[in-house]
């Protein structure tokens, strides 16, 4: 831990960035815009398949701008790049709050899942990722908590303003503290910094030219490194997606479940700390495949037992395995593919892992509907997260990167 605070005290505003963008991503995350379906469901009068359905087109057009828009941030200004990914999100907070007829309703949640989900992250991640080579476990771990922080925060303070003002004034409130605090405050971080080092990777022919998508797309790194993260994010987020549902049908009371919910954020919190440390000591690479792992124990446990236990394991272990993702999924790809073009890399990256989120709470939604039970779908899940993570073990051993066309282009 002491390391960290020593860190902090050399790059403050650089790790303050990355963390003040992750943090306010959540104002395009499942979990808070959760929070408005019920309201939104009875002003206009839809029902819970229609806005399912809608959701999930959004969340999936959302991927699909990032593949076209996200790999800008290598070559465009940064901070006029954060600007408009503000005004995006914040724009369709305001654009949300004034709907009065479902036509605007797909509109409003593209223009959150692609400013927040995708955008927000994507920038927080590439620009640290590329920043820092010696200690970029620990920048990548400390932005990262900015999740955690927005999963606690937030979800108490919309809670406190819904009954207040309303739903769609707390909308509006959203987008003021975007426009006014976090628009403001890119003044006092240190944009210049990171796009000097951006100018410095795009050194050779291969940075000033760009790479093509279909380069990285048949790269042997993306074909061990991308199932097994898409398939995290499609397991992670229907599961919590369905988590009142399995819930209500293991007959665990809400509060109980609500109460040890907290075993997710400690555990992902700490580490989301801890991944940081490991990746500068033994490389993303080395971690990559390990990480998985307690998800799929977690699953595994979570099938088996109608318990109220198994639900405090399971979020354990989903806490640990995503608190060691987001720091260990960055660095990777910057190890593996270089950071000359790392923002074009992500963004492919991104755009299947935003599609796998999408199509997740779809799938066990058809599962469930058709008398599927928990048990079974949970089980399933779990070994299907086994095997895409079982190419991801040769990132381990150099000898694959030769083959790597995107390290050829990037120079690594």
């Amino acid at each position: 831990m002491f390391t960290y605070v020593l860190f902090l005290r050399a790059y403050p505003a650089h790790v303050g960035f990355g963390f003040a963008l992750t943090f306010f991503s959540s104002l395009g995350q499942t979990f808070l815009i959760s929070l408005y379906v019920p309201h939104i469901l009875a002003d206009l009068g839809i029902s819970n398949s229609a806005f399912g359905g809608m959701y999930a087109i959004a969340t999936i057009g959302s991927a699909l701008l990032l593949i076209q828009f996200g790999g800008r941030i290598d070559r465009r200004p940064l901070p006029g790049y954060v600007l408009k990914t503000i005004v995006i999100l914040g724009g369709a907070s305001v654009l949300l709050g004034l709907t009065r007829h479902t036509l605007m309703l797909p509109f409003a949640l593209l223009g959150l899942r692609f400013g927040g989900q995708g955008l927000m992250s994507h920038i927080s991640q590439t620009t640290l990722g590329r920043f820092f080579q010696e200690d970029r476990g620990k920048a990548l771990s400390l932005a990262s908590l900015g999740f955690p922080a927005g999963e606690m925060i937030f979800p108490l303070v919309i809670a406190l303003l819904i009954p207040l003002v309303g739903w769609r004034v707390s909308l509006g409130i959203n987008a003021a503290v975007l426009l006014g605090v976090l628009a403001p405050a890119l003044c006092f971080f240190p944009l210049n910094d990171f796009e000097r080092a951006k100018v410095q990777t795009a050194s050779d022919a291969a940075a000033r030219t760009g790479i093509s998508r279909r380069a990285i797309l048949t790269d042997p790194a993306f074909r061990r490194i991308a199932p097994s993260a898409i398939f995290l994010g499609f397991s992670n987020t229907a599961v919590f997606f369905y988590q009142l549902v399995l819930a209500e049908n293991r007959g665990w009371p809400v509060a109980w479940y609500s109460a040890v919910f907290s075993g997710y954020a400690a555990a992902r919190f700490a580490f989301g700390l801890l991944g940081g440390l490991l990746v500068d000591r033994f490389t993303a690479r080395r971690l990559y495949a390990l990480h998985f792992l307690p998800m799929v124990l977690g699953l595994l446990v979570l099938a088996s037992s109608p318990d109220r236990w198994v639900a405090l394991v399971f979020l354990c272990c989903a806490g640990i395995s995503l608190g060691l993702h987001s720091p260990i999924k960055a660095a990777v790809m910057a190890e593996v593919h270089g950071t000359a073009n790392l923002g074009a890399v992500r963004s492919v990256y991104t755009s299947f892992l935003v599609g796998g989120t999408a199509l997740g709470p779809m799938v066990f939604g058809l599962l469930l509907d058709r008398g599927v039970s928990f048990g079974a779908i949970l089980t399933g899940t779990a070994l299907i997260l086994a095997l895409t993570v079982l190419p991801s073990i040769a990132l381990a051993f150099p000898a694959w990167e030769r083959g790597s066309l995107c390290s050829a282009r990037t120079g690594r």
